[in-house]
């Protein structure tokens, strides 16, 4: 039952995303006038469709995904018609900035969608981060900051700002933002003493109203059995730090497991005015905790305000993550989730208590994934052919068919191993065949 419910998740999650991204080029191409031979919803055998124009838009057998044939692409094989080749219609005879324009659409479509279902999904409802709403107790401090200088360090809970009293960090922070360039008295609560520091709301080198302090990284759920659980991480602790590095927000979490060394690491906490630390070992990667959010239901205004804040957060942290992998600060082990990981998550978001709320947010994690991965620069994804029509326009002539062709094999022989290195990934994260693998 399990894998049925994983299999059509995955079905359902891939074919949206990757339809948006062929979506994309297709319609770009269309309006630009090119000729487009297939728009597939699927691949292999071709089910049902209708004709738009010279375009078959069809539903075929597989459905995950689908993909757009243009007339002069590489590997068009469709055209028989000698007179077409060539034409002012094919792909290859269009200037090189509408061909970077189609080829940057499909990436541009996964943001759209990302945007989309964050949208969707904070309109129905669903758990925003916390941060603003929780007692104002302090996480990290930024060296030589104002908040450094006056003494405030990570677990101080600030009590009152100039003789206000502050419950939430919402209030806190907006105190802290109207009242710049002044020097003002904070009361500050730590462990089981009472202290008043006194803070510059803003020196030359900052913004006014920054005094360089990171609300603390609450822990929302912890999911019994996993690392965390055991080791005696509790809900509602606050994270200070990963392996001796200082957590600035959630989202920096997955990253600083994958950057960390094998083994047990040391994750240092907040919990009731005392600072605790605990000896964690990562399973897979994770530690099994979730962030600390909020229920709430946003209008259409306000919807689309959090879902661009939220594509923007989960795009700088997957840019982050690859970057990491790239220059083997992370494991690409513990990172990287490719076909079987992607069906675990969407069968755990279907068999959750908000199916569709869950759903929406594994298709805009993946759709954002799936939009940056596709910018990388290696051929036959987008950005590997972006980066053959930059190199095309810098030299001012097209490359030579060897080169093109040297640049796709080399590109595919590196697709090739990366699809192997997220397959290991995948598999040995799955307990019953992980145990023999190396």
């Amino acid at each position: 039952m399990t894998f049925m419910t994983n299999t059509g998740s995955l079905i359902i999650v891939l074919g949206i995303v990757i339809f948006f991204h062929e979506f994309g080029h297709f319609i770009t191409a269309k309006a630009f006038g090119m000729r487009v031979f297939i728009f597939s919803f699927g691949f292999g055998k071709r089910l049902l469709g209708f004709k738009w124009g010279d375009t078959d838009c069809r539903l075929s057998l597989v459905p995950l995904g689908g993909y757009v044939k243009l007339e002069g692409e590489p590997d068009d094989k469709l055209s028989e018609d000698v007179s077409t080749q060539g034409d002012a219609r094919d792909f290859t005879a269009r200037p090189r900035w509408q061909r970077f324009v189609v080829y940057l659409a499909g990436p541009a479509m996964n943001v759209v969608l990302t945007l989309l279902a964050f949208t969707v999904l904070y309109q129905l409802g669903w758990g925003v981060d916390s941060t603003l709403y929780d007692r104002p107790v302090v996480g990290f401090v930024e060296a030589l900051s104002p908040a450094a200088r006056a003494g405030i360090v990570p677990g101080d809970e600030i009590l009152a700002i100039d003789g206000k009293p502050q419950a939430a960090w919402e209030s806190a922070l907006m105190t802290i933002l109207l009242r710049p360039n002044q020097t003002l008295p904070f009361r500050i609560r730590r462990g089981g003493e009472e202290l008043t520091l006194s803070v510059a709301t803003a020196v030359s080198e900052r913004k006014a109203g920054e005094i360089g302090v990171i609300p603390l990284v609450r822990v929302g759920q912890v999911i019994p059995g996993a690392p965390a659980s055991v080791a005696g991480i509790q809900s509602d602790d606050g994270i200070l730090a990963v392996g001796g590095k200082p957590v600035r927000s959630f989202p920096e979490i997955p990253a600083l497991l994958a950057a960390a060394p094998e083994g047990a690491l040391k994750v240092q906490v907040f919990r009731d005015g005392s600072l605790l630390e605990f000896d964690v070992t990562p399973r897979g990667g994770k530690i099994g905790i979730s962030s600390k959010t909020t229920f709430q239901r946003l209008g259409p205004v306000d919807a689309a305000r959090q879902a661009v804040r939220e594509t923007w957060r989960y795009t700088v942290q997957t840019a982050e993550l690859i970057r990491q992998i790239v220059t083997a600060q992370a494991s690409a082990k513990a990172a990287l989730s490719g076909p079987v990981g992607i069906a675990q998550a969407s069968g755990e978001a279907v068999r959750s208590d908000s199916p569709v709320r869950a759903l929406l947010f594994v298709i805009a994690l993946i759709s954002i994934s799936v939009g940056i991965l596709n910018l990388f620069p290696l051929p036959p994804l987008d950005g590997g052919h972006l980066a053959i029509l930059a190199g095309e326009s810098l030299i001012r002539r097209d490359f030579s068919l060897e080169v093109k062709t040297w640049i796709m094999n080399a590109g595919a022989m590196a697709m090739f191993l990366l699809i192997g290195l997220v397959l290991y990934s995948d598999l040995s994260k799955v307990s019953w065949i992980g145990k023999y693998l190396p």
